[in-house]
């Protein structure tokens, strides 16, 4: 008995530690500036700048224009490697369809892909496909 008790927790002294969340040299808040001009392909639509807060945590970033859920809304998300490179996601919901690719629907959802970059007080980013939206962000 004393022999399989020892094995156990000499085992246990194997097994690594769950792993944890870790501070970045990204974290804290960041200012967003999304701009995407106006364009006459894939449907025409108009151009518009949103300026958003976003929050940085172990690396992870999330920032919110608007009341997420709502019409107009957009949640840009993802995680900031330690090297500075980001793929980032945003959910959005259309409001108007004026500014919207293909004049999509009021209420419609829509997703897209974000490639960025971030320095220690500076980040730039481009929507990776469909219309050429781009990213600043800042300290």
């Amino acid at each position: 008995m004393k022999r399989s008790i020892s094995c156990t927790f000499a085992a246990a002294l194997l097994v690594p530690p769950l792993a944890v969340a870790q501070a970045s040299k990204f974290d804290g808040t960041w200012n967003v500036t999304l701009t995407c001009p106006a364009t006459n392909e894939a449907g025409g639509a108009k151009g518009y700048t949103h300026m958003f807060p976003a929050e940085v945590k172990d690396g992870n970033l999330l920032g919110l224009y608007g009341k997420e859920g709502e019409l107009g809304s957009q949640r840009l998300s993802g995680h900031i490697s330690n090297d500075g490179n980001a793929n980032l996601r945003l959910d959005g919901i259309v409001n108007n369809p004026d500014y919207a690719i293909n004049k999509a629907p009021t209420g419609k959802a829509f997703t897209y892909q974000v490639r960025a970059k971030f320095e220690q007080s500076s980040g730039v980013g481009q929507r990776t496909s469909g219309r050429g939206c781009e990213f600043r962000f800042s300290r």
